[in-house]
């Protein structure tokens, strides 16, 4: 069996595979396995496109190499599902069209995954772009306010995968929003120890692991700073005592639910205004909305340092270089 660097190898099949009918071309020249799936396609449009699969079909291959149809086989240590989305991606480009077209976030993890791995430098940067409008690095995208929206949907489950990508791919500006879901929904037990998720343990390293149960009290800290918003300096137009004592009542509800466990989000928009309003002046209500936003934007700004990540301007940079010529 022949091998080389990349992993990739040439061979013998030990077991029946199947074929994958729409990407299983009765005039391709050769045959890639994974796991126990087969794709045949076409040498040139790999060769092309990927200097790792340019250098494995220039081993020479014994006469005795494995042929089906004539073709060579090769065998690829990556999933079967990783495999057809980015065979897909290759040879059907409508499978997985450029942002803000939408796609899912299963599409985007394989595609970039092996994009990465195989060096096929558009079909990375065109799965950086999704995967970075899922992830953003402003807060008003992040809760999708201001475009681009999300080409997927973003789901908590997704962040621990997200995390573990983004450090396999090297995509760090996506991690600040990633690792923030990811230590919301998720307490320091299931940190430690990880998620099943379709029967497969995902789990965090253990710097990482480290990195966010430090964080999460950091962020249980920040809810706790953003409550100061009730305490905004009462106007020389404010109602007066009943407006105070409506202030004191909210902040002695807001103090029980976070020592109950629940904790205002700051990336979040409050839901309570109209509620609030109902018991506020117009000029305190004013106030306190003002204070709530700076202090929002003050904790989103603090972010990547809770994970011992560049500034949110460091990291914005570094995505526009891996991203330019999406």
């Amino acid at each position: 069996m022949e091998t080389n660097g990349t992993g990739l190898e040439i061979g013998v099949l030990n077991i029946e595979p199947k074929r994958v009918i729409d990407l299983w071309f009765e005039d391709g020249n050769v045959v890639i396995e994974a796991e126990d799936y087969q794709f045949c396609v076409f040498k040139s449009f790999l060769t092309t496109r990927s200097p790792i699969f340019k250098d494995t079909f220039s081993i020479p291959q014994p006469e005795d190499a494995e042929r089906i149809n004539g073709c060579p086989v090769l065998r690829i240590h990556d999933s079967a599902t990783d495999a057809a989305h980015f065979f897909s991606a290759i040879f059907n480009s409508e499978t997985f069209l450029p942002a803000p077209c939408p796609t899912t976030f299963e599409k985007v993890a394989a595609i970039l995954r092996l994009a990465t791995k195989y060096e096929v430098e558009y079909l990375r940067r065109r799965a950086l772009d999704h995967l970075s409008s899922g992830y953003p690095t402003s807060l008003a995208q992040w809760r999708e306010i201001e475009p681009p929206l999300a080409t997927f949907s973003v789901l908590p489950s997704d962040a621990l995968a997200t995390i573990n990508l983004a450090r396999e791919v090297d995509c760090p500006w996506v991690l600040p929003a990633a690792f923030y879901d990811y230590c919301k929904f998720t307490g320091p037990a299931e940190i430690f120890r990880g998620t099943m998720q379709d029967g497969v343990l995902l789990a965090l390293s253990d710097a990482d692991k480290q990195l966010c149960l430090e964080a999460r009290e950091a962020q249980r800290e920040a809810s706790k700073d953003i409550e100061n918003f009730l305490t905004a300096p009462t106007l020389d137009d404010c109602a007066g005592a009943v407006c105070l004592e409506s202030r004191l009542d909210w902040m002695r509800y807001l103090t029980k639910l976070r020592q109950d466990g629940c904790w205002l989000d700051p990336t979040e928009v409050w839901d309570h205004w109209d509620l609030f309003a109902e018991h506020v002046c117009e000029p305190c209500l004013h106030a306190c909305q003002k204070k709530y936003e700076d202090a929002r934007l003050a904790v989103w700004e603090s972010i990547p340092g809770m994970f011992n990540l560049p500034s949110w301007v460091e990291l914005e940079a570094e995505r526009d270089v891996a991203l330019k010529q999406v």
